[in-house]
């Protein structure tokens, strides 16, 4: 069995964020409740019969700010969806809390999402951070998970991850029917480390893809359903069946980087002479997390920064900015071909939420992105290239009048005079944490040095020795003693 090192942590976790007005939610009145929040700890000794919000707080930090979506679905298939502020998580899934009559009924699908977002709003780019990787297992779907107790499934499932190299989940939840295998991290990974998740996520499922874990499941904006409702289909308690714990009694938790270290089948690539490589070693490579995805989500991170720092985009630049951002998101791989509209309304919004955009912007990007995943490829000066826009740093800055102030405050949009600065600057750094001297203070030592050594020369000269004796006695050669006599010369080390 694969073990990773792990870091227990216990308390409290309360918070003091109030809720956005915009934000569509239903609530009791917390006035006349006391403002002291629930005690939920995100780490403890557990056991299989944790509550809804124990089983959440594991991955749903309430001291922190961010939202969190509720999803309920009713009898006739109609759905809810609610956002929340984290610091009211003990209070919405409290056994008497808002979502109190949901956990009795069989007629309700409750389900609760496994990232946090920044604003009332559960879309991929509206991601804030996550602290939890998952699969979807439909085990009753297959010969290993039927005519079993839930609990039989779970160490069956734990059995395959042992069998694939696999760590085991930090927990795994019975959802009615089939399983959720969840393994905790140890502190929650950035919306920017979302490429490596998705990857990791990918090579998840394609190595218990035969064991029943679902393809469609493992989009980090996904709600699972929640611990202690029912699932209407099969009348069955979602719970928890399966701890994961420490050698201290606590549940086990992983760093990122350590899973995705043993998970992927790759490292970060390093910097090397490129060589043609195999079409099958390429797209293994992919998985790394690290490459063009990568890129282009920073790139649509960037946008998202210079919108920030504008407050906005102005007019007549708008339809260009989307379309952009639209692009990166669909180079990016972050987001379904479904989910796309949903997640360009968002983007739009966040451009101008009083702007009439059309839904032609829409359209064009998504027909590419269509054309894009179907492999076709269109000639661009004599090269194969995506149908979907991706002009240079160079080219952005243009278009988007972005100043070198702005260009500093991003990652990759830059020019090619700052980045050779910002490559400069790196560069020194990492050279004075190795204790690597400067091209500057190296030649002011040579020039020291060469002065010094000048000034012995002639010294010994005018001491009487010749220049046969005075190479001898420095272990320098005739020619060096030669030019150092010279006062017009300059000379260097032998």
């Amino acid at each position: 069995m694969i073990t990773s090192r792990l870091i227990v942590r216990s308390g409290s976790l309360t918070g003091r964020t109030v809720l956005k007005k915009s934000c569509p939610v239903i609530m009791r009145d917390y006035k006349t409740e006391t403002r002291t929040a629930l005690r939920v700890p995100q780490q403890m000794e557990l056991d299989l019969t944790v509550s809804a919000s124990t089983e959440v707080a594991q991955y749903h930090d309430s001291s922190r700010f961010g939202f969190f979506s509720m999803l309920i679905r009713d009898a006739e298939g109609k759905t809810s969806q609610y956002s929340y502020t984290l610091d009211k998580l003990p209070f919405v899934l409290a056994e008497d809390g808002t979502l109190s009559k949901y956990f009795a009924s069989c007629k309700h699908d409750v389900y609760v999402s496994q990232a946090t977002f920044e604003s009332p709003c559960r879309r991929v780019v509206n991601l804030k951070e996550i602290q939890v990787a998952f699969l979807d297992i439909d085990s009753y779907k297959l010969a290993w998970g039927q005519h079993r107790t839930p609990e039989e499934m779970a160490q069956s499932f734990v059995s395959i991850c042992d069998m694939e190299s696999i760590p085991r989940p930090s927990l795994i939840v019975f959802s009615g029917r089939g399983l959720q295998a969840k393994w905790l991290f140890e502190k929650p990974i950035p919306r920017q480390a979302l490429p490596r998740w998705n990857a990791l996520e990918r090579v998840l499922v394609e190595k218990l893809q035969q064991y029943g874990a679902d393809s469609q499941a493992r989009d980090a904006s996904r709600v699972l359903r929640l611990v202690n409702t029912y699932n209407s289909k099969s009348g069955k308690k979602c719970r928890v069946v399966f701890l994961n714990r420490n050698a201290v009694g606590g549940i086990e938790r992983f760093g990122f980087d350590e899973l995705a270290e043993i998970i992927l089948p790759f490292e970060r690539p390093k910097k090397q002479k490129k060589a043609p490589q195999p079409a099958k070693e390429r797209k293994a490579r992919e998985h790394s997390g690290f490459g063009l995805e990568t890129l282009h989500w920073s790139f649509l991170e960037d946008m998202r920064t210079l919108l920030r720092v504008r407050g906005g985009i102005e007019e007549g630049m708008r339809s260009r900015f989307l379309m952009q951002m639209l692009s990166y998101l669909a180079l990016s791989n972050q987001v379904s071909l479904k989910d796309f509209y949903r997640e360009a309304q968002f983007l739009a919004q966040k451009i101008d939420p009083s702007w009439s955009y059309h839904s032609k912007d829409f359209s064009t990007v998504y027909a590419k992105f269509k054309a894009h995943l179907e492999g076709i490829r269109v000639n661009w000066n004599g090269q194969e290239k995506t149908p979907l826009y991706t002009p240079r740093a160079e080219t952005l800055i243009d278009w988007f009048q972005i100043t070198e102030e702005e260009q500093r405050q991003l990652k990759v949009i830059h020019s090619k005079d700052l980045r050779r600065e910002l490559n400069t600057e790196k560069n020194r750094r990492w050279r004075a944490s190795k204790g690597i001297r400067t091209i500057k203070e190296y030649q002011e030592e040579r020039a020291k040095c060469r002065d010094f050594n000048v000034s012995v020369v002639k010294q010994l000269s005018e001491q009487g020795l010749s220049q046969r004796a005075i190479a001898e006695k420095l272990g320098v050669s005739r020619r060096l003693v030669r030019k150092y006599l010279d006062s017009d010369q300059v000379g260097t080390e032998a």
